[in-house]
């Protein structure tokens, strides 16, 4: 065993003996939802940032139908002292992913589409979409990765070198349109069951999206989504006001990293937030209410399709995936530099979303997951049975 992998093993354990004596200690309702005390949470960042040396700065937040806590550890940057807290936004990645499907929800309950058309009835006739086993590629096919689309375009250089990278933000609109004419959807391996993830796929449905609504897809989004939740640091494109609580990006050998440019790819992983806000956005889809946000929420879980490689079921946008304690609903978001994940269990009303300025480790990630970074921690604290930093061969 190496140093590094020592060192993060010892970590680790000691932070789960510090997370069971915490939850032994906690509230009534804490305990009935198995979410470990700010001081023990704290202290897992702590050894995360300070002593495992995995990221610059962390912060969870941890929603019940109590309360809303916030526990952050470490700073914003490498270039000061700013240290991260409730309001510092960062690059959620993937977890736009359901933003987008929250779209395609509010869209359906409108009347102004169906999960079931075809993508192309919601297009320019100048789009040529490929079939997929023999049918026309549906709203929901995209939604729950089984269009067969490929994870991303063919871009030139090696997968995530610079060239590669540099290339998202480039790919034009017409780039895509002449990609798609010609994409050959390639067969899935059988274990998949027909589920392969596709930032690809999220592109086009959000290109749907915005041609049906008449309006771009950020506009749409805002006017449907964000603005209605209240989420006031979340978006596309940083506000004067977030400008100055941004965090910086970091590789996993902590040199920091530019900001994730998504370009027409905006719909699969482009947006920014902070922990107060995806609290916010938690605490009103957990909500007993009967809002429009948990009709929304509700409609993209009555869709499941089987997604065997993320160990459960695909939904519209969100993804429930079996584990010692329960089922749970999860999406992670993974850029160049930052990590996000948000784990919610609706028995409990309970939410937990984290967040790393910083890589993750990928090496126990699946196709889709966050890996050793914000999901492992997310989904420990939700389901303590589910080890830390891999161990066990443990997959995130």
């Amino acid at each position: 065993m190496s140093d590094m992998s020592r060192r993060s093993f010892i970590a680790s354990g000691i932070s789960a003996v510090l997370l069971a004596q915490s939850v032994a200690n906690a509230s009534e309702s804490d305990r009935a939802s198995r979410i470990a005390a700010d001081d023990a949470i704290r202290e897992l960042l702590r050894q995360r940032v300070d002593v495992e040396k995995r990221t610059i700065g962390m912060a969870v937040c941890v929603v019940t139908p109590e309360h809303k806590r916030f526990v952050t550890w470490g700073r914003e940057r490498l270039s000061d002292d700013h240290p991260v807290t409730a309001d510092t936004v960062f690059e959620i990645g993937s977890i736009t992913k359901v933003f987008t499907a929250f779209l395609l929800a509010d869209m359906v309950r409108r009347g102004e589409l169906g999960l079931d058309d075809p993508v192309t009835r919601h297009l320019p006739a100048d789009f040529h979409v490929p079939e997929w086993n023999g049918h026309q590629i549906t709203l929901a096919d995209l939604a729950t990765h089984t269009s067969g689309l490929p994870r991303w375009p063919n871009f030139p250089g090696e997968l995530f070198s610079s060239t590669w990278l540099e290339a998202i933000p480039r790919f034009s609109l017409d780039d895509f349109k002449a990609w798609l004419a010609n994409v050959h959807p390639e067969p899935i391996p059988p274990t998949a069951a027909g589920w392969w993830y596709s930032n690809a796929g999220y592109t086009l449905l959000g290109m749907a999206l915005a041609y049906r609504g008449g309006r771009s897809f950020e506009t749409l989004l805002q006017e449907r989504v964000i603005g209605p939740l209240g989420l006031h640091d979340t978006a596309f494109h940083a506000t004067v006001a977030m400008k100055s609580r941004l965090a910086e990006g970091h590789d996993s050998t902590m040199n920091p990293m530019s900001s994730f440019q998504g370009g027409i790819f905006m719909g699969a992983g482009a947006l920014l937030s902070t922990p107060r806000d995806l609290a916010r956005f938690a605490d009103a889809i957990l909500s007993k209410s009967s809002s429009k946000f948990v009709k929304d929420e509700q409609l993209l879980l009555s869709v499941q399709r089987p997604a065997p490689w993320i160990g459960g079921k695909q939904a519209l946008g969100w993804e429930v995936r079996d584990a010692p304690g329960g089922a749970f609903i999860s999406k992670d978001g993974v850029t160049w530099g930052q990590a996000a994940s948000m784990v919610l269990d609706p028995g409990s009303r309970t939410a937990i979303i984290a967040f790393s300025n910083t890589a993750p480790d990928m090496h126990n990630a699946t196709l889709s997951g966050g890996g050793v970074g914000a999901a492992d921690i997310a989904q420990h604290l939700l389901r303590p049975m589910i080890p830390l930093a891999g161990q066990n061969g443990t997959n995130y």
